[in-house]
């Protein structure tokens, strides 16, 4: 495999994003751009046996990589890089979940507490998903040093690790009938990430400088874009009280963080996310069925005057 690293000017690129990470103007705004190549080669691909091997076999991972880079084309400020994944509720996997693999673009957890009170999150070295992930991990690092960078893996934290651990009907109805076991539960889950993405970030360092994520800024040292989805739908009082200090909390432990706001649903949470002094930024996304992004001019200005950076995305 080639170093696709050499096909795109990283240096130039590097600088780019440092400014943007201090509020620097830039002369354009970062544009990460990335198009399937005109002319595709055919390429020996194995057929897996199963969804779930499709996710887990490494020598099936490792020829989807392979061609990813091969048949994409990296323009702008786009870094070539790759993101070994598990699906969204891998987290709440590592902590006792069973996954489900439904399609080779997601993945599922099976809800597995019944009682909050009794539930002690714990992260097990001899944990099967945990292990998984971090083979995949090693498999691709090693394939990729000097030749594309290795994303930090998705981590569902908080008050999604939760939903996807207890069911989102049954977090609803603790947030009233047993908040403080919500409370205890999001520090400890807030602790749990930490020591995820630690471990990540120490087997990257390995073999890069840096790190990048599904929101694919590139940042010199810890990034990590924050989340948490089942916020959005509580009331903006209800996020204060439970869901903020996760937010706080892991912003303060990285060097660089963006937050992921997902659909109208969450807007009420906007001011809350703006005054968290080192949020580095916002993550816009409308959402399926929502106005397009040329419709949300003042959501973005309010962003911005809050002296937050601003990730969106527009069609072509």
């Amino acid at each position: 495999m080639r170093s696709y690293l050499d096909e795109v000017n990283f240096e130039d690129i590097k600088q780019r994003f440092e400014a943007f990470w201090n509020r620097e103007p830039l002369d354009v705004p970062i544009l990460y751009i990335t198009a399937p190549r005109r002319e595709r080669l055919r390429m020996d691909f194995p057929t897996p046996r199963s969804m779930e091997e499709a996710w887990t076999n490494m020598d099936y991972i490792l020829k989807k990589v392979e061609i990813y880079f091969e048949r994409t084309m990296f323009l702008g400020d786009a870094i070539p890089w790759y993101l070994p994944n598990l699906g969204p509720n891998s987290f709440t996997a590592f902590l006792g979940a069973d996954l489900k693999f439904i399609s080779e673009e997601t993945s599922w957890a099976e809800p597995f507490v019944e009682n909050l009170s009794k539930y002690e999150p714990n992260l097990r070295e001899d944990n099967k998903w945990w292990m998984m992930m971090n083979n995949i991990l090693d498999a691709i690092c090693e394939v990729a040093e000097g030749k594309f960078l290795v994303g930090i893996p998705d981590i569902h934290y908080g008050g999604d690790s939760l939903a996807a651990a207890a069911g989102t009907l049954n977090l609803v109805k603790s947030l009233y009938r047993e908040p403080g076991e919500v409370r205890r539960l999001l520090r400890e889950l807030t602790e749990i990430c930490i020591k995820v993405f630690e471990s990540y970030y120490q087997k990257i360092s390995r073999i890069q400088r840096g790190s990048i994520t599904w929101i694919p800024a590139y940042s010199r040292e810890r990034y990590f874009a924050l989340q948490d989805d089942f916020s959005g739908l509580v009331s903006p009082k209800m996020f204060e009280e439970f869901f903020l200090e996760e937010q706080i909390t892991l912003a303060n432990y990285l060097d660089n963080s963006i937050f992921h706001l997902d659909g109208p649903m969450a807007i009420g949470n906007l001011d809350h996310l703006l005054g968290i002094e080192r949020l580095d930024g916002i993550q816009w996304v409308p959402g399926v069925g929502s106005k397009p992004m040329s419709a949300w001019i003042d959501l973005c200005l309010k962003i911005l005057n809050a002296d937050k950076c601003l990730v969106i995305s527009c069609e072509p």
